[in-house]
């Protein structure tokens, strides 16, 4: 008789999943009698590590900071009286001593008339008082009075005509006229200002320096700054300032640039860079880095009998993928694989990288 198809397909599923409980029967079996690791014995933990050398870092201070002109002035009047004249343009290349304001000269100028009318007389009476002295009918104190006499006229006389120059309110410095304040026609009283001047060439980088980063600075050290147009500059510190700004702790930084042309501009952004002494430390994988217990940066090390070590340690930059660091001995060897899972103290089975299985 003819068994059916299904029948058939039955029957040799049936076969196949007896055959292969009995195969795993005997697999179990086989290593149901291998040795078991002794008692108390447990496989340690494998860690991949690393050795770093210290080297020297190339390190730098980074600030931001503005353009200053070197020098601001004020130009301000020394006597009163109406402008009659503002013969420079805001924002014109000026030169020490050109006019920027001239003033009426009222009566200045009669003053100095009358104070040369002055001296005129007073030395003709001291010179007909010399010669009288010189034949002897004169006493000597008469003619020291008119020869006081004299001089006070001069004086009077350089005064009036010091005065009389005061009219003319000029530049003390080549630079440029940068703001007027006084148009023709307003009075100006002594000390009232007429406009503002200031020195370009060379101009000023000023920043802030945080109080841990200012001992490393001094006068006289290269630096190089980069403008927000993206114009980079080199220079020299001018001045690191000696008393803390009282409310932010910092510190000022001058940075003097030539600028022959005036092309920079006073109170632009500007990013100072400038290198320091080179330092030992660690160049890393910031992958590395952990906290411990506590909340403390620092890094997994192992000592001579594989035993886990966590050491402090101070991030000095940020590379991206690599980070300098220290607070390492000088040579290191650092767990760059499985740091996350040992702790201070625990004996490891070390593998260096690049070491095969």
């Amino acid at each position: 008789m003819k068994l059916n198809t299904s029948y058939l397909s039955a029957i040799g599923i049936f076969v196949a999943v007896v055959l292969l409980f009995t195969v795993g029967t005997v697999f179990r079996s086989d290593a149901g009698t291998q040795p078991s690791p002794p008692a108390g014995e447990h496989p340690l933990f494998e860690v991949v590590t690393r050795t770093v050398t210290a080297a020297p870092r190339p390190a730098e201070l980074r600030l931001r900071g503005r353009t200053e002109a070197i020098r601001a002035v004020t130009v301000r009047a020394e006597t009163g009286g109406r402008v009659v004249e503002a013969p420079i343009l805001e924002g014109s290349p000026v030169s020490a001593g050109d006019v920027v304001c001239r003033l009426d000269v009222d009566a200045r100028a009669a003053a100095v008339d009358q104070a040369e009318a002055d001296l005129r007389s007073r030395q003709l009476e001291y010179d007909a008082a010399a010669e009288l002295l010189a034949r002897g009918h004169r006493s000597a104190n008469s003619v020291a009075a008119l020869e006081a006499a004299r001089d006070g006229a001069r004086a009077q006389l350089r005064a009036a005509r010091e005065e009389l120059a005061n009219i003319e309110l000029r530049v003390p410095f080549d630079g440029y006229f940068d703001g007027r304040d006084a148009e023709i026609g307003d009075f100006l009283r002594t000390g009232d200002p007429c406009g503002t001047v200031l020195q370009l060439d060379p101009i000023l980088i000023v920043a802030e320096v945080a109080e841990r980063d200012v001992s490393d600075l001094q006068p006289g050290m290269p630096g190089a700054a980069r403008l927000l147009s993206g114009q980079t500059v080199d220079g020299t510190i001018r001045f690191v300032e000696r008393r803390a700004n009282p409310a932010t702790r910092t510190f000022r930084v001058e940075l003097e640039v030539p600028n022959p042309d005036g092309e920079i501009r006073s109170g632009v952004t500007a990013e100072i860079r400038l290198d320091l002494t080179p330092e030992p430390a660690h160049r890393v994988p910031a992958s590395i880095l952990a906290l411990d217990s506590s909340g403390e940066l620092g890094v997994r090390i192992i000592e001579g009998d594989n035993t886990v070590r966590f050491l402090p340690i101070e991030l000095l930059s940020d590379d991206g993928e690599q980070v300098w660091i220290s607070g390492l001995p000088e040579v290191a060897e650092i767990i760059v694989l499985g740091q996350d899972f040992v702790s201070d103290g625990t004996h490891v089975q070390v593998r260096r990288e690049g070491a095969s299985r």
